[in-house]
């Protein structure tokens, strides 16, 4: 009861304040800095570089608003390595280095993110794609601000020309892992803090993505134990082979990404992937550390994919209602309806059972709409679909056909038990009251023959709607059974 408001009202004071949140996120940067140092197996390059990540969240969440804090920080961290390094380097020099340093890390990054907040804004833009696009983005900007940042501690002396050959690709590769591991995680958080984010992260992955099911910590504790299983066996064995057994962590990612939500998916891929750099340096892995470098970032691409999953089911689901099911009524469309009616059409052939078809529609509908306009023809549809839905049976299946025409589709129903139901909806329907005037409707109804179709049966239960109109409308009437070819009997 304490611990939440306390954290409410610590966000409220971050997102009203400017320069707390550039305070919060020089202390957050630096701290991942040294954070990514910490698993650093060769000069200037780490398994994986977390400060990479920090910085692609917070340009992408916070757009030019994150580079004066990007660049302080920039600053700072070069002052401090070239004191730790003990780099004979003046006061002035290490500034020289310390902008170029800032200069060639921000650059790429703030252009990567702009083309991702500019595709996206454009509109159109699925998850999977996002996700593309963020993959294929991060590889190329991470890339360029490689050679950008070695090429900036080559000439401010902080690196030798020599050690270029040797160190772009780890360098790369770790860049990489941070961007693409946490960058996810960073931008959620940072999000809640700036008012007004340049990318919209709920515009993708949806609304209640900080929850998590009961089983999480299970799924987290069961990815721990994996990665530390796998880093014992490649430490014990020494086989250059044991080291690919870190790949299997995708199978539990990919459990995770399916089953919750995007923000524990990326928290998840964080602490495994800090495992992973720990347990490289804990363990003396070096030899191995290329290997799980590619890991790091094949299981974080698998995982975000993992993440379209459900967003993919939800566009489908919605794809599915808007195709198979009328807007205004809720009714079956008359496509699904169709396809529906003659899978029944042809089950009841193969089991000899009965099947019986109603159409309907409202009597002098034209004047409903004329007379109190179409919002209450509209209301007039809603109610008699609601009605007729009330009287059928869950194996029923009912359709709108187009206008004020409705279908139900009535299988193991011979004629005389369809004549019963037409007859209950007509007495509901006559219940609705429009403006001052009660609703009337006319119903035809045929039953199936021996291998007749659907457009077949339709059309006599059609021709028996417009004979119920020709008797005076409000009324069902039946086609006429020709007792040669019904043989099926209900």
């Amino acid at each position: 009861m304490f611990r939440q408001p306390s954290f409410t009202f610590l966000i409220r004071i971050l997102g009203q304040s400017s320069w707390l949140r550039a305070f919060t996120l020089v202390l957050a940067w630096l701290t991942v800095w040294q954070l990514g140092r910490l698993v650093e197996y060769t000069e200037h390059a780490s398994v994986w570089f977390p400060a990479a990540g920090l910085t692609y969240a917070a340009l992408l969440i916070a757009g030019a608003r994150a580079v004066p804090p990007l660049m302080f920080s920039a600053i700072v961290i070069t002052f401090w390595a070239g004191n730790h390094y003990n780099l004979p380097l003046s006061y002035a020099e290490l500034l020289l280095a310390g902008v170029l340093f800032g200069v060639a890390h921000i650059v790429p990054y703030f252009l990567g993110t702009r083309i991702l907040c500019l595709l996206s804004k454009q509109g159109g833009m699925s998850v999977p794609q996002l996700i593309i696009t963020f993959l294929v983005s991060s590889a190329i900007v991470s890339l360029l601000a490689t050679f950008l940042v070695i090429t900036a501690l080559i000439m401010s002396d902080m690196m030798s020309a020599d050690a270029l050959k040797s160190t772009w690709l780890p360098f790369w590769i770790g860049d990489l892992a941070g961007v693409i591991v946490l960058s996810p995680l960073f931008a959620a958080l940072i999000s809640v803090i700036y008012p007004k984010p340049e990318f919209v992260i709920s515009d993708y992955v949806g609304p209640g993505q900080f929850s998590q099911t009961q089983e999480f910590k299970f799924k987290l504790l069961f990815v721990v134990l994996m990665v530390t299983c796998c880093m014992l066996l490649a430490k014990f064995t020494g086989a250059n082979e044991s080291a690919f057994a870190i790949f299997f962590l995708a199978i539990p990612h990919m459990w995770i990404a399916c089953t919750e939500s995007a923000f524990y998916n990326a928290l998840c891929l964080a602490v495994s992937s800090f495992l992973i750099a720990l347990f490289v340096h804990l363990f003396d892995l070096m030899n191995f550390v290329m290997v799980y470098q590619f890991a790091i970032n094949v299981v974080a691409a698998n995982a975000l994919f993992g993440i379209a999953v459900p967003a993919l089911a939800a566009h489908n689901r919605k794809l599915q209602k808007l195709v198979f099911t009328d807007s205004l009524t809720q009714a079956a469309s008359r496509g699904h309806f169709t396809q529906r009616a003659v899978v029944e059409i042809i089950s009841s052939h193969n089991e000899r059972k009965p099947l019986a078809l109603i159409v309907f529609d409202i009597d002098r509908f034209k004047d409903i709409n004329d007379t109190f306009g179409h919002a209450a023809g509209d209301d007039a549809l809603r109610k008699v679909c609601q009605v007729a839905k009330g009287s059928l049976r869950p194996t029923d299946i009912l359709g709108r056909y187009g206008g004020d025409e409705f279908v139900a589709l009535l299988p193991n129903t011979n004629l005389d038990a369809a004549g019963q139901i037409a007859e209950r909806i007509l007495a509901s329907v006559n219940e609705i009251k429009v403006g001052d005037k009660y609703i009337q409707s006319s119903f035809g109804l045929a039953e199936l023959h021996q291998d007749e179709k659907f457009e077949s049966l339709f059309k006599r239960a059609d021709d028996a709607l417009y004979q119920a109109k020709n008797l005076g409308k409000n009324q069902v009437s039946k086609h006429p059974r020709y007792e040669d070819k019904k043989v099926y009997i209900g």
